[in-house]
């Protein structure tokens, strides 16, 4: 059954139909052979079906199908250990997403994780808005807007369908605009592929508008309950802390084991942090605590002791582990 584009990944097809054709009036210049954002050669998208109306292939279960994520740029150390995927969609279409953030200081100890599950047509319909955009033909770095930016992160976009995985990482992604005009080191092509992806990964932050309403296997959004998660400990005791050593700011370490002693030390933080993963029952409690919590909370088991936590969810097709963040 051959499957439409609707909503706002519609807009989707008319830019990269655009695009590959030179574009229309006021438009970019459509991109030439020197100066394509893309692969060589002309390879059909993953999973493309040549016109026959067939479905793409991808994975099943917690397998990933198309994950995006921001990496690199200027932040804090523990930015790198705690930072989520912006969009997450895997084979049994479940959807994972960030849901409202607030503005409140200190904010939420975890953060608001939201999924939804796709039906197949719904997974089919995400799948052909990005085979439409044309640029997910094989692994695609763009870095032009180095040029003209500093320190800004990657959006990289990781889809893994049609029998083969292919990532597309773009550097200062929905920073390039009319406003800079057509700047030296960066090709018309790519100005055009920043307009395309900037539209796919808005469209993917708003995917209940942007697929039918019966695309989905139940109604509304539910929080994300994590069965794992990674925890970056460092002993404060003795530090000064901001507004005050406060009773209702110091909690009880909800497990049995010893902060001092949990996980390994994370070297490249250099202030003696240590992380570990709990799962089951210890996951289960350090939920509960930190869903009672802050981002200022500190964690005692009695006396004088002081332990910094900060969490990270683990999502399904992620490993529990504690990520390498510097790789020598």
């Amino acid at each position: 059954m051959k499957r439409s584009v609707p909503g706002l990944f519609a807009v989707l097809v008319v830019l990269a139909a655009c695009a590959a054709s030179g574009g229309t009036p006021g438009s970019p210049p459509g991109s030439s052979a020197d100066d394509s954002p893309g692969p060589s050669g002309s390879a059909a998208p993953p999973g493309a079906s040549g016109g026959n109306g067939g479905e793409i292939e991808h994975p099943a279960g917690s397998e990933p199908v198309l994950v995006v994520e921001e990496s690199g740029g200027m932040v804090m150390v523990q930015t790198l250990g705690t930072r989520l995927p912006t969009f997450v969609m895997l084979g049994d279409g479940q959807v994972i997403i960030q849901g409202m953030q607030t503005l409140e200081f200190p904010g939420p100890a975890l953060p608001a994780l939201i999924e939804r599950t796709l039906s197949e047509d719904g997974v089919q319909a995400v799948l052909s808005a990005v085979e439409e955009t044309n640029l997910f033909t094989g692994d695609l770095e763009l870095r032009g807007a180095q040029n003209v930016i500093a320190d800004a992160t990657d959006t990289v976009f990781t889809l893994n369908a049609g029998g083969r995985t292919v990532t597309v990482s773009v550097y200062g992604l929905g920073l390039l605009g009319p406003a800079l005009g057509n700047p030296q080191g960066v090709t018309s092509g790519e100005i055009q592929a920043h307009g395309i992806l900037s539209q796919l990964r808005d469209a993917l932050l708003t995917v209940d508008t942007a697929v039918p309403a019966d695309s989905w296997e139940a109604e509304g959004w539910q929080p994300y309950a994590a069965e794992a998660v990674r925890l970056y400990v460092r002993d404060v005791t003795g530090e000064p802390v901001e507004g005050g050593d406060l009773p209702e700011q110091v909690r009880d370490w909800p497990t049995d084991d010893d902060p001092a002693a949990f996980g390994e030390e994370e070297v490249g933080f250099g202030d003696g942090t240590r992380c570990g993963v709990v799962t089951g029952d210890a996951a289960a409690a350090w939920l509960e605590a930190l869903a009672a919590a802050n981002q200022m909370t500190l964690w005692t088991t009695g006396g004088d002791t002081r332990f910094a936590v900060q969490a990270r969810p683990i999502l399904p097709h992620e490993e529990p582990t504690c990520p390498e963040l510097f790789p020598g």
